[in-house]
Parts: structure tokens; C-alpha cells; sequence
């Protein structure tokens, strides 16, 4: 994932566990929180109540890239921060995708995406 999408400063994420809305998966949590930059920014932690480092960074690795996926259908402006649960070690990929799909659905901030004829997606419109 690019640097421009990434949450990399404690102030960022001091002011999402402050101001941010959190939404609770059994797998993952989920904290959004509108930002100025115009673009989605997301962070990721994995602590160590998850499991030794190879089981964290496997959970990490797996985040990320459900993130990445997504990038293209996540509401801009607002910063993501998805924190893993222990349980969120021993499931499958497609475990944690549904699970973290179903937090940025239960958010509102998961948008539908469309390709042009030229093959780029873009957002649909929101009313």
C-alpha cells in the first residue's frame, strides 16, 4: 500500500481512539474518523495478545492486503484503523475479508465500485 494511505503517526491514531467510532467484530475492530487529507489513510495493529510474532505478522500481512483490495471502494476523507483480535490468528483469509467487510458496511463508509469503459473503477455516486 502506498505511504499517502498509510497511518503512521501517534497523534493519528491518539485521535481516533479519541474521536473515532468504533465498530466490534469478534475477529477485529474497526475505529473511522473523518480527516482532512481528502483520501482514505489506514492503520493497522496487531498486538501481541494475538500470538508470537510470526502469527502477527501473517494476521498483518492479511489486513493489509483486504485493505488494499478495498482501497478503491472506501468512503475518502476518513481514516481506518483496523485492530486484530487473538481469535483473528487462527482463522482463514477469507475469515477476516468477510469480517472486515462487514464492519465497513456496518460503518456506511463501504462503497460500491463501477468500471468505465476505459477499465478504471470509480465510486458510484451516493445520494
Amino acid at each position: 500500500m502506498k505511504r499517502r494511505y498509510r497511518l503512521r503517526k501517534r497523534r493519528d491514531f491518539e485521535r481516533l481512539y479519541r474521536e473515532g467510532q468504533a465498530y466490534v467484530h469478534p475477529l477485529v475492530v474497526l475505529r473511522v474518523a473523518p480527516n482532512d487529507v481528502g483520501h482514505p489513510r489506514i492503520g493497522i495493529t496487531v498486538s501481541r495478545a494475538v500470538g508470537k510474532a510470526v502469527h502477527r505478522n501473517k494476521v498483518k500481512r492479511r489486513l493489509r492486503e483486504i485493505m488494499r483490495l478495498r482501497l478503491n471502494q472506501l468512503a475518502p476523507g476518513y481514516d481506518y484503523w483496523l485492530i486484530a483480535r487473538p481469535p483473528s490468528a487462527a482463522v482463514s483469509y477469507w475469515a477476516l475479508d468477510d469480517a472486515v467487510t462487514s464492519l465497513l458496511q456496518r460503518a456506511g463508509l463501504l462503497y460500491p465500485t463501477f468500471t468505465h469503459e476505459d477499465g478504471h473503477e470509480q465510486h458510484e455516486a451516493r445520494a
